[in-house]
């Protein structure tokens, strides 16, 4: 029998994303090429992931559910950055939605709100699932509109040899963190990269939510659901922190304003004269792509007293479109994504963690540190999806304004007005 292959294109184009505008985007096209002679449906998936690792992952599966469905050609588009999200948007609001599609915390509760997500509930895969992220996609109702495919772990990435050059010593706690950071300060080098969309929202949560993670923190999400503003006084805490951090100019407040994630953070980071950088574990593998010219690690934030504490979050986070013409069809297609050994082969390919009850860890040795904080439970979930508060665009508009030189009262105060809204 012959054996086709999917067809993997990136280009930039001109393109109508969203079926309202046009702009200019990077856009990865992965389609199978099926035999001509045979009748076929059509499923598309639209996804936020395009770097040549997750695509290879992605082009792996779809073989796979080729070889398994020849009947069914699968079309995967992925576009970068956030454009991916203005294009769901837009997608979702002309009811355009694909088969397929990734989603986050925020706009699982806008999409579920208006019916555009199928529950998933019924496939076979979530019985195979940690139970930390069952209590992320289970509802009360037994109810699931989506499933992740990886959980994400964010932290500092730290530059070795220049610590040792300048004869410091990796940090294991706030103390610590304090006294290197200010080090570098007084050489005058800015000691934190930070990126304009994760980095400092994901200290506020990690300083702020530690304690909440290392008790009942389904009773405690309960309790911010029913009054945000006691969840908008927790995190007061992490708020001061990067106040902190900005007053004591670890961190360069125009530089980041301006440093897109996984893009130009990473740029300065390999420029190696920076100790640290905030962002997401999985981006060590374009780090890697990058040719450093140091030795550098992953590790646990060390922003409390006795120790540090790493942001998780289930992501690659999959939903089928509830008006989908073929559903039966985007639903086998979900369970064919979410078989262990895809999962797995996804998760090693961006250096990220199964959410299955698995006990394989990525091959990448620099994410070892924040894999044992993993390990030993020192964890906070960074958007945790049984909150009904748009927690993440909240603090990425409370962020951006403390850049600009909001004090951390202000914010906190605008915080708590954005979660009431």
């Amino acid at each position: 029998m012959k054996r086709h292959k999917a067809i993997l294109s990136i280009f930039l184009i001109l393109t109508l994303l969203s079926g309202c505008s046009r702009y200019s985007s990077e856009v990865v096209l992965i389609e199978n090429e099926p035999p001509a002679e045979q009748e076929h449906l059509f499923l598309s998936v639209f996804g936020y992931k395009a770097d040549a690792l997750n695509l290879t992952a992605i082009e792996n599966i779809l073989n796979l559910h080729m070889e398994q469905n020849p009947d069914i050609v699968v079309t995967y588009e992925g576009v970068k950055g956030a454009d991916y999200w203005n294009a769901l948007e837009r997608r979702a609001q002309a009811n355009g939605l694909d088969d397929v599609f990734m989603v986050d915390h925020d706009h699982v509760i806008e999409l579920t709100g208006q019916g555009k997500l199928a529950d998933l509930s019924e496939l076979p895969a979530i019985e195979k699932y940690q139970d930390i992220m069952k209590e992320q996609f289970i509802n009360k109702d037994g109810s699931a509109y989506f499933l992740p495919i990886c959980i994400s772990a964010y932290g500092l990435y730290i530059n070795y040899d220049l610590l040792e050059a300048h004869g410091q010593k990796v940090p294991e706690n706030w103390s610590d963190f304090m006294d290197v950071c200010n080090y570098f300060v007084k050489k005058g080098m800015t000691p934190i990269v930070a990126n304009n969309y994760t980095s400092l929202k994901h200290l506020i949560v990690a300083r702020s939510l530690y304690s909440v993670y290392q008790q009942d923190s389904a009773a405690a999400i309960e309790r911010f659901n029913r009054e945000p503003e006691e969840l908008a006084n927790a995190l007061r805490p992490g708020i001061k922190m990067v106040e902190k951090m900005i007053h004591c100019k670890w961190i360069d407040c125009a530089e980041t304003l301006t440093t897109d994630q996984t893009s130009d953070d990473l740029k300065l980071f390999v420029g190696g004269d920076r100790p640290f950088m905030v962002t997401g574990g999985w981006a060590t593998p374009r780090v890697a792509a990058m040719n450093p010219k140091f030795s550098y690690g992953v590790h646990p934030f060390p922003i409390l007293d006795d120790g540090g504490v790493l942001v998780i979050n289930a992501n690659t986070c999959i939903s089928v479109n509830a008006d989908s013409e073929h559903l039966d069809e985007a639903m086998q297609l979900v369970e064919c994504i979410t078989q262990p050994d895809c999962i797995w082969e996804y998760c090693d390919s961006q250096s990220s963690y199964t959410p299955l009850q698995d006990d394989r860890i990525p091959a990448d040795e620099t994410i070892l540190p924040a894999s044992a904080c993993l390990e030993r439970g020192q964890i906070v979930i960074g958007s945790d999806y049984r909150l009904n508060l748009p927690l993440g665009t909240s603090l990425s508009e409370i962020t951006q304004q403390m850049l600009m030189g909001m004090s951390a009262d202000e914010a906190a105060t605008l915080l708590n007005r954005l979660l009431e809204q």
